[in-house]
């Protein structure tokens, strides 16, 4: 073998359980932040984002709860079904697109009583990351279309899908 493919080879290989971890990590961090969602929609809580989600991303979830809350709503809400696309990586980079279905509902919080029926949406959403020494953060992440359902869908995530941070899930 010719020493700059063997190089090619080794480097590949080196590489793989490289990549293998890293599309476990963001897909974990993905994860992580949609069920986190769920709980600063009840809390209003945004700490626990602060180690995988840029600031700027953040602050926009935080502007969206406050709009709910200025209503008296809080978002109940559930994650059927999660789907990743395979990731495109570019340098300390990675973008991934998924498909999301999710059911949610909207009680007002000075009558206790439901504000809008349950609705079932299936977004597709871009996610934007950068590798940084403690893991991969969510730097940009951009909806790219939503449609509601209305055929019942069964669930394919189970506990063992959710983030194992008990920090950002829901009990």
């Amino acid at each position: 073998m010719r020493p700059f493919v063997l190089v090619v080879v080794i480097l590949i290989i080196s590489n793989g359980p490289l990549f293998a971890n890293d599309e476990k990590e963001i897909k974990h961090a993905l994860l992580k932040y949609n069920y986190g969602i769920i709980k600063m929609a009840k809390s209003g809580e945004t700490d626990f984002f602060k180690s995988f989600v840029k600031k700027e991303v953040v602050t926009k979830l935080m502007l969206w709860v406050k709009a709910w809350q200025d209503n008296n709503l809080v978002m109940l809400a559930n994650i059927n079904d999660f789907q990743f696309s395979p990731i495109v990586y570019n340098e300390n980079n990675a973008t991934m697109t998924t498909t999301e279905n999710w059911s949610f509902s909207y009680v007002n919080i000075a009558t206790k009583k439901m504000a809008h029926d349950n609705v079932d949406m299936l977004y597709k959403m871009r996610y934007t990351l950068e590798k940084h020494p403690h893991g991969w953060m969510i730097v940009e992440i951009k909806h790219l279309e939503e449609t509601v359902t209305t055929k019942p869908h069964k669930p394919s995530l189970n506990k063992k899908d959710k983030p194992k941070d008990d920090k950002a899930t829901t009990h």
